[in-house]
């Protein structure tokens, strides 16, 4: 009896042995790990901890590693939650989990397949254009919505823009916000509002359909007489605007002076917001507008000018007589006599012109004149050039002078006054007149 008993317990205890040994057992993988999600910077990828056996319960640890293109040189990176947001570094490289599994009894690793190679994450895309809600009115406030984005945009940046009314020539006005107080400055525009969509990954834009035309608040300057344009069409000269009438009161005017074709059309804008204009080379062949924009409380409204004649080159440059020095020197360029035949013993002008070697009108120069034979006319006191270079000088003749058919010769002689009579810069040179 007694053996039986024993025989009994000892059997007891080695089932109860093994059992106990069956149950305290560390893990070990049966599955690998896997990895779900798309292989693109942005996306995120999800550890799936594989299959293990061993004593229950079994823990999970994750951590994620970044590997070279062939899933090979794995390093770990600090990421050891069971998902993984793809990042812009992670392009053109794999991606692996280890998984650590531990129970009571010990813990064992094991390592996923690499993922396909992570390709470069996508910018926002737009697939709702932005839009503006309001009432199109001076004094009116607009608001923008950004619209609807893919790829998970971080932050969005607002720009106003005021266009013409049919939505085009556009420029950024207003501050960078989702709202937009619109002035007197945006009447008889249109206003668009263009959105930037960022990530890390890049940014897009997108821009709204345009508002209806900004009406004023109040009634617009109006013009009742155009612009008019004072001055010489001519190299050098300057042009003067005068801003026309307007009704409703304006308080400010703003030029846009414009060089047109040969008719008057196809202008482009130049020069400075002025009421007037100094003509260069460039304008030489052309004619030129101006529009005068007119503002009030209201807003602006804008007449131009009719053209001017086609533009002249410059004449001469007038320089002072004390500008001209060795080796430049005085040069008689012009003589004039009125009456242009002498027929009668009255009185008659001589006029005489003096530049210098280069070209230029001279002014303040010293002219004298004398006729030869002597005798014929009185002598004349010297007249000093204008601003024109020219000298005018009356001449009376005496008895002397025949009236048949002779030549009346002058010596004619510009000098700077100063200077010795035939020295220095003087010029000087034999003219004739006519007579019979």
């Amino acid at each position: 009896m007694w053996r039986y008993v024993g025989g009994v317990a000892v059997l007891a205890l080695l089932v109860g042995g093994s059992a106990q040994g069956a149950r305290l057992a560390a893990p070990a993988n049966t599955s690998l790990p896997t990895i779900s999600g798309t292989p693109r910077a942005g996306e995120t990828l999800t550890a799936a901890s594989g299959a293990w056996s061993g004593s229950s319960p079994i823990s999970f640890a994750y951590r994620w590693q970044r590997c070279n293109k062939n899933g090979n040189g794995c390093n770990n990176i600090s990421a050891n939650n069971q998902t993984y947001t793809l990042q812009k570094g992670d392009a053109g490289r794999r991606m692996r989990v280890s998984v650590t599994a531990s129970n009571s009894d010990g813990s064992a690793n094991a390592v996923s397949a690499p993922t396909a190679v992570i390709v470069a994450g996508l910018k926002p895309e737009n697939t709702s254009l932005p839009t503006v809600s309001g009432t199109a009115k001076a004094g009116s406030t607009l608001t923008a919505t950004a619209g609807a984005w893919t790829n998970n945009p971080t932050s969005f940046d607002y720009q106003w823009r005021r266009c013409d009314t049919g939505g085009h020539n556009c420029n950024g006005v207003g501050p960078r916000k989702n709202t937009y107080a619109l002035s007197g400055s945006d009447v008889g525009a249109t206003i668009r509002i263009r959105v930037t969509a960022r990530n890390q990954f890049g940014d897009e834009q997108a821009q709204s359909a345009q508002t209806a035309v900004v009406a004023a608040a109040g009634p617009l300057p109006v013009n009742t007489a155009l612009p008019v344009i004072g001055g010489v069409a001519r190299n050098g000269q300057l042009l003067v605007a005068n801003t026309g009438s307007w009704a409703n009161s304006p308080n400010h005017y703003d030029y846009q002076w414009q060089r047109c074709d040969g008719a008057g059309n196809n202008c482009g804008g130049f020069g400075a917001n002025s009421s007037s204009q100094r003509l260069s080379s460039s304008e030489v062949g052309r004619r030129i507008r101006v529009t005068v924009s007119a503002r009030n409380q209201f807003g602006t409204s804008k007449a131009t000018s009719a053209p001017t004649g086609v533009v002249a080159g410059a004449g001469p440059a007038s320089i002072g007589v004390d500008q001209v020095s060795l080796p430049n020197q005085l040069v008689i360029t012009g003589v004039q006599f009125v009456p242009r035949r002498l027929h009668s013993r009255q009185a008659f002008v001589g006029r005489f012109r003096v530049s210098d070697a280069r070209g230029n009108l001279v002014r303040g120069a010293v002219v004298y004149a004398i006729g030869v034979p002597y005798g014929w006319v009185r002598a004349a006191p010297e007249v000093v050039t204008g601003n024109n270079g020219w000298a005018t000088i009356q001449f009376f003749p005496t008895r002397l002078m025949p009236l048949h058919k002779a030549a009346l010769v002058f010596f004619v002689r510009a000098r700077k006054p100063g200077e010795r009579l035939l020295s220095g810069v003087s010029t000087r040179r034999l003219v004739q007149v006519g007579i019979g």
